[in-house]
């Protein structure tokens, strides 16, 4: 009979036992973090699936190829005016003459407040008014290969920090394929991109520079042909409307002060859509035209 009455109690502590322990809370693990959210119990942990990427290879970000890139052509002279540009709160690329007086102090100044640097090339105008005015950093009609070289070369040293070129003047050289084939020889080898400033319809700068494999740009506008309020005006009015209608423009400025006057007073409107020049450069995707060693070199 003891032993009955044993079995019987502890069959009963048996069952009691069970009771407190299913009574027990469910123990949860107090987070689980993963991108893009926290997960408070593993239950919801389990419900999230983890899909592996077919393809693992990031792809490059697309850069749109939308606003107004604006250059400001021929510093080198004025400090004060290139300082005064450089603290608009807008992207701007700074082109650079390299007989200037100041042309590497101006790279400087540009290069630390982050803005891109160009060799503002000067090559030979068809205007006599205007060949009388040049000096001997000129690339002229007639030079050979060897020379043309050399000024290059030349004027990147005067100024530091380029990573790229446009012309000053040049209505005549950019009209002459030998001449320019040679320019983007030496701009391919420097891994520079090229703007044609466009001082002529007959340039031959832009193609040449897209044959070579070089990034590459052409100016649309000329800000100010005339420094009158309302002409300045007009050719900002014309930016816009080829931003509408081709949606992207390259213009050239220059530090006077009437220009720099007009674009401090910028709407938000127009300071929205000016964007940096190398979003707005077209990339051939290899050269055409294969370099020409064997060219003449006259």
């Amino acid at each position: 009979m003891a032993l009955v009455l044993l079995l019987f109690v502890l069959f009963w502590l048996g069952r009691d036992g069970d009771k407190q322990e299913s009574a027990k809370p469910d123990v949860k693990i107090s987070e689980f973090k993963i991108p893009g959210g926290v997960f408070e119990d593993s239950e919801r942990m389990a419900s999230v699936k983890v899909v592996e990427p077919k393809d693992k290879v990031q792809k490059p970000a697309v850069v749109e190829r939308h606003g107004i890139a604006l250059i400001l052509d021929d510093v080198g002279y004025d400090l004060p005016a290139l300082r005064r540009a450089l603290a608009f709160p807008w992207p701007l690329t700074i082109a650079i003459l390299p007989d200037a007086p100041h042309a590497k102090k101006a790279a400087v100044l540009a290069h630390a407040a982050g803005h891109p640097v160009m060799l503002h090339m000067p090559m030979e105008p068809l205007s006599q008014r205007y060949r009388d005015q040049m000096d001997a950093s000129f690339i002229r009609v007639g030079m050979d290969r060897d020379k043309v070289r050399q000024l290059m070369r030349d004027a990147l040293v005067r100024v530091p920090f380029v990573e790229g070129v446009n012309n000053h003047m040049g209505s005549r050289l950019t009209a002459l394929e030998k001449p320019m084939r040679w320019v983007m020889q030496v701009c391919s080898e420097q891994k520079l991109f090229f703007v044609d400033s466009r001082t002529s319809n007959n340039s031959v700068a832009a193609r040449l520079a897209r044959e070579s494999g070089l990034r590459w740009g052409a100016r649309r506008v000329f800000l100010d042909d005339s420094i009158k309020p309302e002409k300045l005006a007009e050719s900002w009015r014309l930016a816009r409307a080829h931003l509408a209608k081709t949606g992207s423009v390259i213009v050239i400025a220059h530090p006077h002060k009437e220009s720099l006057d007009f674009l401090a007073h910028l709407g938000t409107t127009d300071q929205a859509v000016i964007v940096p020049l190398k979003q707005l450069l077209r990339v051939a995707k290899k050269p055409a035209v294969a370099a020409h060693s064997g060219d003449s070199r006259r």
